[in-house]
């Protein structure tokens, strides 16, 4: 992958406008992380979504843009997003508008991008700045995919070939199947792949998206009781192997001990049994040997 390169997201996520007087309230009791904390424009964070049995509904990102929230989670979740939110809205004063359609987001992966981008160098982690490219007004938020730095540029959609055609000049555009491919190969979890109700956020890894200090939110007794008491049973890995992989069962020793859940050619990642991390680091796909990498 070239020093600066970009991926298209508008039509992989979706964005979500909240807006009311109890918008931060909601959104805080029904996520992990301290939205509460959300109080001048420019700032954000990541949160995830659970049910009341503390399984991931989705990892969201949530930004607080002047006199409303703008949420940005994955095109298919959105609905279950938004009917999760409307669930659970009674007598709150909160109005939510799906603005996909009309805007666009574009991630942007680059070693330096001070020279782009000077107002990056005092925007702390997750929060934003705006200014102008190309004559239209964007939204710039530094991001990260684990422990790779990324940033996310937002706007009006009628503006997007423009900004495109900017971020040629300096690097290349991204196909779908490289941004996966650049994906697995670090470990980041998506919507429908590890991201499912068939897992709790501490077994994605997501606890850095958790506050364990914050007020109630839906699933945080088993959010909490499972970090507390150190039951987590499985935990997100990377996996490698000279054969192709493919979505499936892992075992060791004959027994099911994981599930792949991404895979792209020879790597994956993976949901393996935290027992098996301490005995071995190879298990194997079918006929075929395979490794774990930890994330």
């Amino acid at each position: 992958m070239d020093s600066f390169s970009f991926i298209d997201l508008t039509s992989i996520n979706a964005r979500l406008k909240l807006s009311g007087e109890d918008k931060v309230d909601l959104l805080d009791r029904l996520s992990t992380n301290d939205i509460s904390t959300l109080k001048e424009h420019g700032q954000g964070m990541s949160t995830v979504l659970t049910t009341n049995k503390g399984r991931i509904i989705d990892l969201i990102k949530v930004y607080f843009v002047e006199d409303y929230l703008l949420l940005v989670s994955d095109i298919k979740s959105i609905s279950k997003v938004s009917e999760w939110i409307e669930f659970y809205t009674i007598m709150e004063d909160v109005t939510q508008i799906n603005v996909s359609d009309d805007t666009f987001q574009i991630r942007i992966f680059s070693d330096d991008l001070n020279s782009i981008f000077s107002e990056k160098q005092d925007c702390e982690m997750d929060h934003f700045f705006v200014r102008d490219i190309s004559g239209a007004k964007v939204t710039i938020a530094t991001n990260k995919m684990n422990q790779k730095q990324c940033f996310d540029v937002f706007g009006q959609k009628s503006d997007k070939k423009n900004i495109i055609k900017f971020l040629l000049n300096f690097g290349t555009q991204l196909e779908s199947s490289q941004f996966e491919n650049l994906r697995i190969s670090l470990g980041y979890p998506k919507f429908g792949n590890e991201l499912t109700e068939d897992f709790n956020p501490l077994e994605a890894l997501l606890i850095d998206h958790i506050s364990f200090n914050k007020g109630c939110y839906i699933g945080q007794e088993v959010v909490a009781r499972l970090n507390t008491y150190d039951k987590v049973q499985r935990q997100l890995v990377q996996i490698s192997s000279n054969h192709p992989l493919g979505i499936g069962e892992i075992e060791f020793e004959g027994k099911t001990v994981g599930i792949i859940t991404s895979a792209m050619q020879n790597n994956g990642i993976a949901y393996v049994n935290k027992k098996i991390l301490n005995e071995t680091i190879q298990v194997q796909y079918g006929s075929f040997d395979v490794e774990i990498h930890p994330i």
